[in-house]
């Protein structure tokens, strides 16, 4: 067995790790000096926060530029809380959102670049802090992943060692229930034990691994949820916190909802679908305030009400011809369709079935002999009649004729209708009358897991009787119950926010530690 040792072990090189794994490099230097090692199990960092875009950050200097700073810490302190009901660690959460906007800078002086400060959805609040993609002046998909290449070099510059390909299996405890080291494998095989005086817990949560979604949330992937599954993301981390005496938390996810198949592959069918016209269950019958579809939040949590976890949306051939002349109702910056210059052409790719398009999806099967049809159900259809929405989505006819005669009554001409069931703006009231119909079937979607393992506003991961086990600290996913069971979309950006905050706030907290009255000696 390989012998390794350093000062903080930081497992796993996600966003989070990779803050930890960063500042704690920082943190020694400027206190004499030591030594940090990050094992990641796969064969990059940054996992599933390459995907992302931006983060939050409150009362920041970009904020004051661009003249967005009207939401104040304050502002954001109230009403996360009020959002979250006061189930949040209260000073968790406010050391959070005081360190973010120095955070922003923190990123900033690696030499990362930013666009400006940006909402998710109409209703939300200015946070997002949108990375800069070299070559572009538009916000960017997987932006973060620019982000995360300078975060890496830095800490590799700072001194930091980060291992590749390499799991930790097992965390190491001391005769006085102190943490002292890790056992790792690499993918090779070698085994590799690393002695160490804090080890940072930082392995992103439980997306991908399906069986502990469904024992802790109660939920079939691929039957009525569809999450996003990043490999490697699997619960690692809580595992081995929890066999050593950690404190279970509540894990939830961070939910938001797509139509499986379309959503992330034809851009303007699925943003068309998700504009705020008719929604109804499988009952046939409306269930929510369509007017919300852009708080995927709100979305999906409605979803999860509904029998099967489905919703099925319709349009007809008028309100297409509707957005064709006048543009969308909403326009995100995510996917960035203004207008339905694709949605001929991506139509007649959807119902060809174009394999080479299902391949790009997160959500396609891992087998690529497999058709596109035979790969993910569909769930975008064009439609003649009632009859034939009823045939292939399995909705109630007789309800659902019911209800869209209902529903065009409140319409009443599209400018003058009321919404007297969920008081729907009357924008957005047009009526379903005109065939062909087109239909999308939304489930439950999220980002990933939050929460398992319970810490405190220090990151010390806790025991059964909250009290810190010794030089345990715990980042990100892992730890993020401070969400309360709901994603708070109005204050955007906060799960990468709260990854990179919650990192460097255990990093600092472990490098104290070693020079506590607390800490206790791994080797006693």
């Amino acid at each position: 067995m390989k012998q390794m040792e350093a000062d903080v072990v930081v497992v796993a090189c996600g966003m989070s790790g990779l803050a930890a794994t960063t500042q704690a490099q920082q943190s020694l230097n400027e206190t004499g000096g030591g030594t940090v090692v990050a094992f990641e199990k796969s064969g990059t960092t940054g996992g599933a926060a390459n995907m992302g875009m931006a983060f939050l950050a409150v009362e920041s200097q970009l904020q004051k530029e661009t003249m967005t700073n009207d939401w104040t810490l304050d502002d954001a302190f109230n009403f996360f809380m009020e959002y979250t009901h006061w189930k949040s660690d209260a000073k968790l959460v406010r050391r959070w959102f005081n360190m973010s906007g120095s955070t922003y800078e923190w990123v900033k002086d690696m030499g990362v670049e930013f666009l400006g400060v940006y909402k998710y959805f109409k209703d939300s609040h200015a946070t997002q802090h949108m990375v800069k993609v070299p070559g572009t002046t538009k916000p960017t998909e997987r932006g973060a992943s620019v982000m995360i290449k300078t975060m890496t070099e830095h800490a590799k510059e700072l001194g930091a060692e980060i291992v590749l390909n390499t799991s930790v299996k097992q965390i190491l405890i001391g005769s006085q229930g102190q943490v002292c080291g890790v056992i790792a494998q690499s993918d090779d095989g070698e085994e590799i034990e690393c002695l160490c005086n804090a080890v940072i817990v930082a392995t992103g949560g439980i997306g991908n691994n399906v069986d502990m979604i469904e024992k802790y949330m109660g939920w079939k992937w691929g039957v009525d949820m569809f999450t996003f599954r990043i490999p490697g993301i699997d619960g690692d981390g809580i595992n081995m916190a929890w066999a050593i005496g950690a404190k279970k938390a509540n894990i939830f996810m961070e939910v938001t909802y797509n139509t499986p198949g379309t959503t992330d592959v034809f851009k303007t069918l699925s943003e068309v679908m998700r504009q705020p016209n008719l929604l109804v269950n499988l009952d046939g019958k409306r269930f929510f305030n369509e007017e919300h579809m852009d708080n995927t939040t709100f979305t999906g949590n409605s979803l999860l009400q509904q029998k099967h976890h489905v919703g099925i949306s319709i349009i007809d051939s008028k309100i297409v011809e509707y957005y064709k002349e006048h543009g969308l109702d909403y326009i995100t910056y995510h996917h960035n369709i203004k207008t339905m210059d694709n949605w001929e052409h991506e139509k007649e790719l959807y119902f060809a079935g174009v394999k080479s398009a299902a391949e790009n999806s997160v959500f396609a099967s891992e087998d690529k002999s497999v058709s596109y049809a035979d790969d993910v159900e569909r769930n975008f259809f064009e439609c003649q009649s009632l009859e034939e929405i009823a045939e292939v989505t399995g909705v109630n006819l007789e309800n659902l004729k019911a209800t869209i005669e209902e529903y065009n009554a409140m319409c009443n001409g599209w400018a003058n209708g009321y919404d007297y069931q969920f008081t729907k703006d009357h924008r957005f009231l047009k009526p379903i009358t005109t065939p062909p119909y087109y239909v999308a079937r939304h489930f439950p979607s999220g980002y990933g897991s939050l929460g398992g393992l319970t810490v405190n506003e220090n990151m010390q991961v806790l025991n059964n009787s909250l009290n810190p086990i010794p030089g345990l600290y715990g980042c990100g996913n892992d730890t993020a119950g401070v969400f309360a069971g709901d994603y708070c979309f109005y204050n955007p950006g906060s799960t990468m926010s709260y990854a990179l905050n919650s990192g460097r706030i255990a990093a600092m907290e472990a490098v104290k530690y070693m020079d506590s009255d607390e800490f206790i000696d791994p080797e006693e």
